[in-house]
Formats: structure tokens, sequence, C-alpha cells
């Protein structure tokens, strides 16, 4: 009854409602039909007493009734005059059933079509509200919202596939669920649900299915829904829904739970997409700053050995005694080594960000006397007048790239004398993990919490005003080459004060057979 179309179910009641003998002028109602039956039958009752007693009559009827055929033929017609009423008003009875059937039938088709339109009505202002919003957090809010409000819910959560086998609760409203929750894919209704990828109507107990409630987990699961939340034919998620009692979900529920299901997708995709778009516009903002950054500070670095060359050779010009001449030429070379050694900083920053950002195959790696590196570094470092402390062993192999191992000593070494403070002491030592640790530590102020990640980016500075020479690039060197080698670099407090860099490598294993000679 309920997919009969309203047309069709108004014709057969106005219908019914003629041959019963209601309804001309005004439609039918229940009451109507009530009143109708109540007179149909008190009038039944009337006649067929009045015919019982006329056909009691004819047995006492006179001489004269033989004209009419006799008392027999008098009852007869008086039975038949009976019988033919009994059957008008059982037909009518018939009609009045079938009318009163009708009008129910339509009570519950228009409170189906009722629904179905205020559904409708529903879904389109959630997804109003869904493309209105942008930020992930405000989809994720107005899709609760509109869920609970549009299927009468008392609690419902938004999970996002965070790997391939685990969904995270990133949204929840209501229940005894928390954010960042995670949930096995296969395992509970959610999970189930993202396995299958297939809506899942649960009322009643989940353990009763082989399920654990993904959502409320300290109370059982009275009537809920879940549905996968699929875009463009990939799964991103799942969204669940659980009923406030009395309310009991049904087949039709889970439809319309289904069919919000699509909206909800695309709106978390968009907004993902916002966000990542959103943060991409801010790298590129904060890349164009760094790099404005950059420019400046490379200006200013390499105008200071230029000023200087450029003096020292004017000089070297006019004067003639050898003594002060040999001076002049010292000077111009340590500025051009200092502007080398620039050169080859901004060289190595730039090849090692070609290298993640285009995917450019990294340097081999190679067997490398960490050990030998660090004395050199340390002989470097004394004949230029920055004393170097090193406690290593005669050998120790690492695997690394050997030219930029050699120049991540050389910066740990030079920064340390450059923002800390004399002794500075190096030590290579291996750990209880399989890894050889380099440490480099000063006597200086230490580097504070806040900062122990930022010193790593490329162009940061410590020194905002510009005091120390440099160009921010020397510690993200540093770690590129250590993660490019498979090790990790970090900076901690050094007992007795002072920042300790340590640098872990991985030894290299017995079946390499590749070395390199640093001396």
């Amino acid at each position: 009854m309920m997919d009969r179309l309203p047309g069709e179910m108004n014709q057969r009641i106005r219908r019914e409602a003629r041959d019963a003998g209601i309804g001309r002028h005004t439609a039918p109602t229940i009451a109507a039909i009530e009143r109708r039956r109540m007179q149909l039958w008190v009038v039944t009752v009337f006649v067929v007493i009045a015919l019982a007693g006329a056909s009691a009559l004819a047995a006492f009827a006179g001489p004269e009734a033989r004209y009419l055929g006799g008392p027999w033929v008098l009852r007869g017609a008086v039975a038949l005059l009976g019988v033919g009423f009994v059957a008008y008003a059982v037909e009518k009875e018939l009609h009045l059933h079938r009318l009163l059937r009708l009008l129910t039938d339509e009570r519950v088709l228009n409170a189906a079509y009722s629904k179905r339109l205020d559904m409708n009505r529903a879904l389109s202002a959630a997804g109003k509200a869904l493309n209105s919003a942008l930020e992930l957090d405000e989809v994720l809010d107005a899709i609760l919202a509109n869920a609970l409000a549009l299927l009468s819910a008392r609690s419902g959560s938004v999970m996002l596939l965070d790997t391939d086998d685990h969904l995270r609760v990133v949204a929840v409203r209501g229940g005894n669920l928390h954010r960042d929750a995670r949930v096995r894919v296969g395992e509970s209704v959610a999970g189930r649900v993202a396995e299958t990828r297939a809506p899942l109507l649960v009322n009643g107990d989940a353990a009763a299915l082989g399920l654990r409630d993904g959502d409320e987990r300290d109370a059982p699961i009275s009537s809920a829904m879940s549905v996968p939340l699929v875009n463009r034919g990939q799964l991103i998620g799942v969204l669940n829904v659980n009923a406030a009692d009395p309310v009991v979900f049904d087949d039709y529920d889970l439809q319309t739970f289904s069919l919000f299901a699509e909206p909800v997708a695309a709106a978390i995709a968009k907004a993902g997409l916002y966000e990542a778009e959103r943060a991409h516009v801010a790298q590129l903002v904060e890349s164009d700053r760094m790099k404005s950054q950059f420019v400046a500070s490379v200006s200013h670095e390499l105008r200071t050995p230029l000023t200087s060359i450029r003096g020292a050779v004017a000089a070297a010009r006019i004067v003639e005694d050898p003594a002060p001449r040999a001076e002049l030429l010292d000077v111009i070379e340590r500025q051009a080594l200092r502007l080398q050694g620039m050169v080859e900083e901004i060289l190595a920053s730039a090849r090692m960000e070609r290298e993640q950002s285009e995917a450019v195959e990294t340097p081999l790696l190679r067997k490398v006397d960490i050990a030998a590196l660090v004395r050199l570094a340390a002989l470097d470092a004394q004949l230029a007048g920055r004393p170097v402390t090193v406690d290593a062993p005669g050998t120790c192999e690492v695997r690394a790239d050997p030219e930029g191992l050699r120049r991540v000593v050389g910066n740990l070494i030079e920064n340390a004398h450059k923002y800390g403070s004399s002794p500075v002491t190096v030590t290579v030592a291996p750990d209880a993990e399989g890894h050889v640790v380099l440490s480099v530590i000063d006597r200086g102020p230490g580097i504070p919490v806040e900062e122990r990640e930022r010193i790593f980016e490329r162009f940061y500075r410590t020194d905002p005003n510009g005091v120390q020479p440099g160009l921010g690039l020397g510690l993200s060197i540093v770690r590129g080459v250590v993660e490019q080698s498979g090790g990790h670099v970090w900076v901690e407090d050094a007992p007795g004060g002072g920042a300790a860099f340590r640098v872990a490598l991985h030894a290299p294993a017995d079946d390499w057979r590749e070395a390199v000679d640093v001396h």
C-alpha cells in the first residue's frame, strides 16, 4: 500500500465513498464512516423487526389473503424483502470496511510522504550547511549537528581512515567516545562498515552480532547506524549515530542516512583539500619570507669579506714593505676562504633541497672512519685558533656519505665555537642500540627548549640581530646529511652546562665491502 500514488488512492477513496453512500459533498472521514455504519445497522435492525412482525401477522390473515396467494406467499415476500435488505446492508458494510482501510492506508502514506519531505528538507539544509563550511572542524561539527537532528539521534561520531587498518575519531557529539580514539578496521560496528563499505543497522546489543560497540564503549547499543564515507571511490571514513530512546532506527532511516553520507564525504574531502591548499600557501609565504631573509643575509655576509678584500688589495698596491704586504695577503686569503665556505654552504643547501623536492638519487653511502674525520676537523680548528678536545677510538666506522659527513663534523665544531664557548669537546662512542654517536659539546649558554627543533631549519638563526656571521644553513645541512645517511641528530643540555649536539649513525654491516680512506 505504501507504494501507491496519492492520486490513485484518492480516486479509490471517492469511489468507495460513493458506493457506501457517503462523502458526496465532503471528503469522507473515519467518523463519518462510523456514523454511516451505525445508521445502516440501526435501520437494518428495524427493518428486520418490521418484516418479522409482518410475517407473523400474515399467519392471522383473513379470507381476503387468498386473493394475495395465501399466508405462505405473504411470508415468502416478506422473507425476500428481509434477505434483500440484509444483502444491501452487507454490501454497504463491505464498502465501508474497504473505505476505512483505504483511509487508514492514506494516513500511513501521508505520514510517510511527510516524513520523506522532512528528510529531504533536512538533507537540503545539511547540504547547504556543509557546502558553506570550509574549515575541517566546522565541517565535522556541521555533519554531526545535522545528522543528530535529521535522525533524532542521541550521539554520533565521525571516524576517518588513519592508516590502512585503523580508523581515528576526529569528531564526536554525546556518548562516551573521545577524540583521537582508534578503532581497528574489521572490529566493532564502524570497523565492520569500513571493511565491507556497506551501511549497517544494529537494533539490539552489537555483541549478539559478533561486534563490539565502536561508539558507546560503556553501554550496549539499543539502535545504531553506521555508513561508509566514500569519495570518488575512495574510502575516507565512517559516520556513526546512536538512537535516543525510545527511537528505533529502521531501513528507511538507514537509506536516508546513506544518502546523507554522500555530501558528507564530499564536504570532508573538500575541506581537506582546502586545508592542504591553505597549508601550501602558508608554506609558500614562509618560504618566500625565508628566501627574502636569506637574500638579505647573504648580501650582508658577502659584503663584509668583499669589503675587506677590496681594502686589502688597495692597500697592497701602495705598500712596498714586504711585512705589511704579507699581512694584507693573509687578510685576502682568509676572507677569500670565508667566501668560499659561504658559497659551498649555499651550494650544499641547494643540492639537498633539490634532492628532497625532486627525488634526486642520494649520495652513495660508504664506510667512513668517523674518528679519523673528527681528528682532522679538530686539527683544522686548532690551526685556526679554535681549540678542540677529542675523545675518540683509533678507528670507528659508520655508514655515511664521506663528503657530507666531513661537512657535518666541521659545521658542528664551527657552530660550537661561534655560539658556545671554549672548551669544545668532541667524542665518538658506540651506544647500546648499535649506533655510533658523535657528540660536540660546548660550555656556552645552551639552546632553549623551544628552539631545539627550529635551529635545524633552513635560514633560522638564534642571533636575530646578525651579530654573529653566518647564513643560517649550517645546522640544516647537518640534519639533511645525517638523515640521508639513515641517522638522526638532536641537541640537549650538556652535563655541567652548555649545549651537546649528538649525531647517531649506523655502523656498517659485516657484508659491506666498500671503504673510503679519509686521510
